[in-house]
């Protein structure tokens, strides 16, 4: 008997005894699956080492290559394992190209008994013999090589490269008997592939004269993985021993805190790393479940109740904890009804080695606080003004989206600045003392009050603006909450709305004039016709005599007496016709009545119309437009005249008085009165009792006499017939103070 026939069967032995203790390993803890793909794999080397043993005295071709075919089978399995095994004991990261190499492997396991007499020969020719040392004489095959055996090296090349990277990526980590761990069992197949690969090549392109394929020193390799495994298995052991010896000394004070943070609301956790053993509260128990007496479960479980898109951000908290020490992070839970909220503290424990013993920590719900930050977010987020959270020092400490609209700043360049950044360089130092003034007693108010106030963009155009001021007391700290309003589209629109009634009132103006069209005739053709009798007269005078002067001079007299009338009644009319923006000026409150009657002297005549005047003399000055003002006395005398075109002895009576701080215009008539139905909407647009009217004068003589901050309004008389309007408009001084 030989030596390899002696050696073969022992390295069978060992490989086939070391597959059945991790096989019995598994079988008690089943939650370790890597010593299964372990077992899998010694089993498959006994197996690949038998049948190359027998290889090694094969007598024909024949012999020879159904052997080395039904070597690949558990190359097969020992490369399925092999997968399986770093996946289970360093995860998942590059598993695809291990799945690649499974995958050329099966191709290539298919075409071994499809082509030719293996995967590495299309034909063997005959049976070489090589004498080793010892004199052992052993069989090698001689023949035409198989092109599919490029399916198996490219497996056996992927793999290698799956293992060179699981080995980088493993070598970053910071446990030190993991990356051990990952040099043993990665390097030791890489050093078994590097073999297998370099035989087959051998073997194939006769240029060696044997099979080997590098059996004995895997059958070492293997060995030194299982002492690796075994090693880890006992340390596990020791751990968990020393830490259930702990764990009944603790047990007691445990119970004392789980029992303080059920009743603040906590929930306490633990999680012994070795043998992944998660222990929770009855708190901690509820939100992350386990089993109802002691609360274990491992952290799979865990984060199987953490919601999908918060358990990476769990997993990053976790691997730093190894680096540092602790962690805290958020997360939701799964849950079928409302969002579950909850903020986790853990603290790691490590051994003498620096290996991760255990984690522990506290978890607090905070789904009432964070629902209640998310609404008020929200609110602040849709609300329509710009809002703003500013401490005492001037500096802003929230703001929302509309802030970044308005003033075209992103977030992050307005927090923790100085708020005068969003003001106009001329109001910033102004507005410092304003601010430092209403710390000392802040009030809910609107910021300058009555003042035009202007914000200033990013790109430092200057806008329009209104603030409201209310403060907000946190703690000992007292903020501003400032809400920006942008007037400048109101603004445009308060012009263009100012702009259409101004066109209205004189269309209002014109239609008045088209009714006074024949006083107004009547009113220019007697100074005209004076004019002209004047200037005949004097071309007879001068005809009959030349030399008599005397009566020449007072006829010229006449003629610019009567031209002087003539241009004051176009001035006037002039001035009704004129259109453009107010023109604001002091005026006495009689003499704008009194021109007015002048414009409307003939046309009163025509209607049979006498108008009383009780002037009171020494009346204030008002403010206004004295347009304006004369269309809305034009209008309300004449609504007097046709209120009384049906009655005998019409008069209208105008007075004027002065109060403490405004001058009142009153015109009366003696007309029927203003129907009861009518008297509190005369002033609305549409509204009219006249057959042929529109219904707009009354509407803009109220808003005339409001923009010059007066009032309008209206009442029957008492104990007689007809009625009243009042019209009341501040002094000059007091609108002055005013503003």
């Amino acid at each position: 008997m030989s030596w390899v026939q002696i050696a073969w069967p022992m390295l069978a032995a060992a490989s086939l005894t070391l597959g059945l203790i991790h096989a019995l390993i598994w079988v008690r803890q089943r939650d370790m699956p890597q010593h299964l793909a372990f077992a899998c794999a010694a089993a498959a080397l006994a197996v690949l080492t038998v049948l190359e043993m027998l290889a090694l005295h094969a007598r024909t071709p024949a012999q020879l290559g159904t052997l080395i075919r039904w070597m690949h089978l558990p190359l097969m399995v020992l490369v399925l394992s092999l997968v399986a095994f770093v996946r289970l004991s360093f995860g998942a990261k590059y598993f695809a190209l291990g799945v690649c190499a499974v995958a050329l492997r099966l191709v290539a396991l298919f075409a071994k008994f499809t082509t030719g007499a293996n995967l590495n020969f299309a034909a063997i020719h005959e049976v070489g013999h090589v004498r080793w040392p010892g004199g052992m004489v052993i069989a090698y095959p001689i023949g035409e090589p198989n092109p599919w055996v490029i399916l198996a090296q490219l497996s056996n090349l992927v793999i290698a490269a799956y293992m060179v990277m699981v080995l980088a990526h493993t070598l970053r980590s910071p446990d030190p008997q993991l990356r051990r761990h990952a040099v043993i069992i990665c390097g030791g197949w890489l050093l078994f592939v590097g073999l297998m690969v370099t035989a087959a090549v051998v073997m194939t392109l006769n240029v060696g004269r044997t099979p080997f394929i590098g059996t004995p020193s895997f059958v070492i390799v293997i060995a030194a993985m299982s002492y690796q495994l075994g090693t880890n298995l006992f340390e596990s052991n020791r751990l968990a021993a020393r830490l259930r010896e702990s764990e009944l000394a603790r047990l007691q004070g445990q119970r004392d805190l789980e029992s303080a943070a059920d009743t603040a609301g906590l929930g306490l956790w633990s999680w012994n790393i070795p043998d992944d053993r998660f222990v929770g509260s009855p708190r901690a128990r509820e939100w992350f479940g386990g089993k109802e007496h002691d609360g274990e479960c491992e952290l799979a479980g865990v984060m199987r109740r953490v919601h999908p898109g918060d358990r990476p951000q769990l997993r990053k908290a976790i691997e730093e904890a190894y680096q540092c020490g602790a962690f805290t992070t958020s997360f939701r839970l799964v849950n079928e009804g409302p969002e579950h909220w909850l903020s986790v503290k853990g603290e790691m424990e490590f051994d003498s080695e620096g290996r991760g013993l255990a984690m522990r920590g506290i978890a607090r719900d905070e789904t009432d606080s964070r629902l209640s930050s998310e609404r008020f977010r929200a609110l602040l987020e849709a609300a329509p003004s710009a809002i703003l959270l500013i401490d005492e020092a001037g500096r802003i400490r929230l703001l929302n989206a509309e802030v970044e609209r308005m003033f075209g700043y992103a977030r992050g360049e307005l927090l923790g600045r100085d708020i005068e950044r969003l003001l106009p360089v001329s109001m910033r130092a102004d507005h410092v003392r304003h601010r430092q003034r209403y710390s000392l007693g802040p009030t809910k108010r609107v910021m300058g009050d009555g003042l035009e106030l202007h914000g200033l963009r990013q790109d430092g155009t200057e806008f329009p603006i209104e603030v409201g001021l209310n403060p907000i007391r946190f703690g000992d700290q007292t903020l501003t909450l400032a809400a920006v309003t942008d007037t400048s589209e109101r603004q445009r629109r308060e012009a263009e709305l100012s702009q259409r009634r101004d066109e209205v009132a004189h269309l209002s103006r014109v239609t008045m004039l088209g009714e006074l069209s024949g006083s107004l005739a009547h009113e220019l053709n007697q100074p005209l016709a004076a004019i002209l009798s004047n200037a005949q007269a004097a071309q007879r005078m001068l005809l009959r005599n030349p030399e008599d002067l005397s009566e020449i001079g007072e006829i010229l007299s006449d003629i610019v007496d009567n031209d002087r009338r003539a241009g004051d009644v176009i001035r006037r009319l002039r001035t009704l016709l004129r259109k453009g923006p107010h023109d604001l000026s002091r005026l006495d409150v009689n003499e704008t009545v009194r021109e007015c009657l002048r414009l409307l002297r003939s046309d009163l005549r025509n209607r049979d119309v006498v108008v009383v005047l009780d002037l009171a003399p020494g009346l204030p000055s008002v403010e206004g437009d004295q347009v304006q003002l004369q269309q809305v006395l034009l209008n309300l005398i004449f609504n007097a005249c046709d209120a009384m075109a049906s009655t005998e002895g019409r008069h209208i009576t105008v007075h004027s008085r002065g109060r403490r701080d405004s001058v009142r215009i009153t015109v009366s008539d003696d007309g029927p009165g203003i129907p009861v139905g009518m008297l509190d909407r005369i002033f609305e647009p549409f509204q009219t009792s006249k057959p042929n009217g529109l219904g707009l004068g009354l509407a803009i003589c109220r808003t005339i006499v409001e923009s010059h901050h007066g009032r309008l309004w209206a009442e029957n008389g008492v104990g007689r017939r007809g009625a009243a309007f009042h019209v009341e408009l501040p002094t000059a001084d007091v609108l002055r103070n005013r503003n």
